[in-house]
């Protein structure tokens, strides 16, 4: 190791901790620590202003990519705990994505930047660089994501980002010829990625233009006809479009390609289903366009009044009634459960108890643990902790007061996002009987962090600090109120009773001056009052 890399480090970290100008410095100690250094033998750790962590393991020396480029990358991707959730090892081709085209997530285009060709490399990448608090089969809310990664090499420019282009501009006719003309020339002037290819479809798909889904997505079968994958993306397509038949060829292929395609399986069941008067393709039509519709409302952070509350819980409802598969049922009552707690947490109870027999595991799964933060809505809320600042806070000396209890940590984007409003609020309406009380959910070791953190930020509540990120790394509070994804926000009324769990945004200020009956704004109907 060189001279000198402490200092360079130690620069690094006070120009983040006290966010000077001086970011024309910053860049300088990346590229030296990055670029600079490359004849140290020993894997070095930098921490850009993001908080993307990049440790070079093995030096390269090819260039770095820019814009408008196509990166060739090997990766692995594991969570905290060590278990792999996804590797580009096994099929032994690199994955591509085009540089600043936001085809992956935030932590992988700011990273690979830094990288040159050569390159070997872990990225350790915080939540609001990675999937935020949306979950996935594999990857739990609010995840930290590690990655170990290889760049292969770069290519310019993708096949799929010139399609692109000529579609948005002249329409799918126009892309078609486009095609045919790389075709005819043999790709010479575009490089041609399977994944590539495949996400625009996907892109088409998700913004209703099923017709480029349909020419992209066959377009990619004609260009990796050996692959299970494309298939299946087509056959979604086709699931799309109304035709029964494509739909169920494509999938068969790719089953035959990829016998361990459980999802194709599923289409294939579900296309196929023979009870009396159930069409398989209008069920996964219903299916996609309910997931929508509750996407849609999702954004909406729990403004939804009651009537839209009721008309999505009625379609819910019906829906679940109908031959559906054990993962879309969860996911479609999780939404439908976030809905219910930021409007209607009477009803959300109600909802639940109806569906403690459900015959879908994860749908009782889900529920119980529901049900049991449910007991939490009977009683005052007791609850008591030391604060980091050593203040000893106890809710039940807060009767009274309009209560917030806050679930956050400082890798979770939508909650610094949040911060602002937080502050707001409660510089506003403190004087009157409203109280904030932080529970962090933090990693281990971060205390020094938060600290400094809460301090910089003049964010005058106590903070909980227990070192664990959610309930299944152990974060006892979280499993107690049943939190999944943060910000949760807990809003207590004067009586102590938990009358909302995500009082967020507009809606916070809206609830707390209603709780405390400030220009007597009435609750609404149906929801917890005071």
């Amino acid at each position: 190791m060189r001279v000198g890399w402490g200092s360079l480090r130690r620069l690094a970290v006070e120009l983040l901790v006290l966010n000077l100008r001086g970011m024309k410095l910053m860049r300088w100690v990346i590229w030296a620590v990055m670029g600079g250094l490359a004849g140290s033998t020993m894997a070095q750790t930098v921490t850009t202003a993001s908080g993307l962590e990049i440790t070079i393991t093995q030096k390269g020396d090819g260039p770095r990519p820019e814009e408008g480029q196509v990166v060739m990358a090997h990766y692995t991707g594991t969570l905290d705990d060590g278990t792999v959730f996804d590797t580009s090892r096994d099929g032994g081709q690199p994955f591509a994505f085009t540089v600043g085209k936001r085809q992956v997530i935030k932590g992988w285009d700011e990273g690979f930047r830094l990288l040159q060709v050569g390159d070997h490399a872990t990225l350790v990448i915080p939540p609001e660089l990675a999937y935020g608090d949306k979950e996935s089969d594999t990857i739990p809310a609010n995840s930290r994501l590690h990655f170990e990664v290889e760049l292969v090499g770069l290519k310019t420019p993708a096949l799929a980002d010139i399609l692109k282009d000529r579609i948005d501009a002249a329409g799918v006719d126009a892309g078609r010829e486009l095609y045919a003309e790389q075709k005819a020339g043999g790709f010479a002037d575009a490089f041609v990625s399977e994944g590539q290819m495949n996400g625009l479809g996907y892109h088409y798909l998700f913004a209703d233009n099923t017709e480029a889904a349909l020419a992209v997505l066959q377009w990619n079968v004609e260009q990796f006809p050996e692959s299970g994958n494309v298939y299946d993306s087509l056959g979604e397509a086709w699931v799309k479009a109304g035709d029964r038949e494509a739909a169920l060829a494509n999938y068969r292929r790719s089953l035959e390609l990829d016998p361990t395609n459980t999802n194709a399986e599923q289409f294939i069941a579900a296309l196929q289903d023979a009870t009396p008067g159930v069409d398989g393709v209008e069920l996964m039509q219903e299916k996609m366009a309910l997931k929508a519709e509750l996407s849609r409302a999702w954004g909406e952070q729990g403004n939804a009044d009651d009537t839209k509350i009721a008309e999505l819980q009625a379609k819910v409802d019906a829906f679940l009634a109908k031959p559906i598969d054990d993962r879309t049922a969860a996911e479609i009552v999780r939404v439908m459960t976030y809905h219910l707690e930021s409007t209607n947490l009477a009803a959300g109870v109600a909802w639940w108890r109806t569906l403690e027999a459900s015959k879908h595991e994860a749908v009782r799964a889900m529920v119980a643990d529901k049900l049991r933060f449910a007991q939490e809505l009977e009683a005052p809320l007791e609850l008591t902790y030391t604060a980091i600042d050593g203040r000893v806070v106890d809710l039940a000396k807060m009767r009274g007061k309009v209560v917030l209890v806050g679930f956050w940590a400082m890798w979770c984007g939508p909650c610094i996002a949040e911060l602002p409003n937080l502050k707001k609020v409660y510089a506003a309406y403190h004087d009157q009987s409203f109280e904030i009380v932080g529970i962090s959910m933090d990693n281990p070791g971060d205390l020094g962090r938060l600290k400094e953190f809460v301090m910089r930020e003049e964010m005058p509540w106590p903070q909980q600090f227990a070192g664990k990120r959610s309930a299944r790394h152990g974060h006892t509070l979280a499993r107690r109120f049943a939190v999944t994804s943060i910000p949760t926000m807990l809003l207590v009324d004067r009586d102590g009773m938990i009358v909302t769990m995500n009082s967020r945004g507009e809606k916070l200020e809206q609830d707390v001056r209603r709780l405390l009956k400030i220009d007597d704004v009435e609750p609404k109907t149906g929801e917890f009052a005071d």
